[in-house]
């Protein structure tokens, strides 16, 4: 069993309790929505809300019933998956392009997991690609701030269409190299930059617990203030 299903099996346990349950993106989050549409229980007496159109379609798809982010209700739980967790214990999300959203449901949520395989976890890494999402009429002076500053910076560009990829809020992607020891900085000082919408960079305080899995079947719970 590959650790996307050892995850998604196991996060399930903190699923059975509560009735409106906020998902992330991704393609472990998908294999979590495979797992869950065998769960009649949970499929009938919980609401979803989702971090990305993907995961609305999928969710539906599957005959869950999923409300907008328009409601304005918080999750009780929200379950998402990460790109890479440092040693310091901040992730990095945003490589499907839904980061605002993610951290959106992140912050309002009651209780929060992430996800993820043993191998996103890097521990020796210098310096990292942070997502940051920006309004399209600002992208140039954006990207010329961050470079005047001393950043690497360029735009996401996907393979089914030339030129920045768009997130599903009709903003543009762009990818930032920051040093690791540094993204918790760079999340608070480049949202003071005007048209920076929101980072990749989740620090500690956003999140209750990570549950890492390898293809074995190994396991690993991490709390941040433990």
């Amino acid at each position: 069993m590959e650790a996307k299903e050892i995850l998604a099996n196991y996060v399930l346990q903190y699923l059975k309790e509560n009735d409106i349950i906020g998902l992330g993106t991704g393609r472990t989050i998908r294999k979590l929505i495979e797992v869950l549409s065998k769960e009649e229980g949970i499929k009938r007496g919980s609401i979803f809300l989702a971090s990305s159109i993907d995961s609305e379609l999928e969710l539906s798809k599957n005959g869950f019933k999923v409300i907008s982010l328009f409601s304005g209700l918080r999750p009780s739980i929200y379950i998402d998956s990460f790109d890479v967790l440092t040693n310091t214990g901040v992730m990095i999300k945003g490589g499907g392009g839904a980061l605002f959203r993610e951290k959106l449901l992140t912050y309002f949520s009651k209780y929060k997991i992430f996800i993820g395989e043993e191998s996103k976890f890097k521990k020796n890494v210098k310096a990292l690609e942070v997502p940051i999402e920006v309004v399209n009429v600002s992208v140039n002076y954006v990207m010329r701030e961050l470079e005047n500053i001393g950043y690497e910076v360029k735009y996401r560009e996907g393979s089914g269409k030339i030129g920045p990829i768009i997130s599903d809020n009709g903003n543009i992607i762009l990818d930032v190299i920051v040093k690791t020891e540094e993204l918790c900085e760079f999340d608070k000082n480049v949202k003071k930059i005007p048209g920076v919408i929101e980072t990749g960079v989740f620090c500690k305080e956003l999140y209750n617990k990570i549950i890492l899995a390898d293809n074995n079947g190994r396991i690993e719970e991490i709390e941040p203030n433990k």
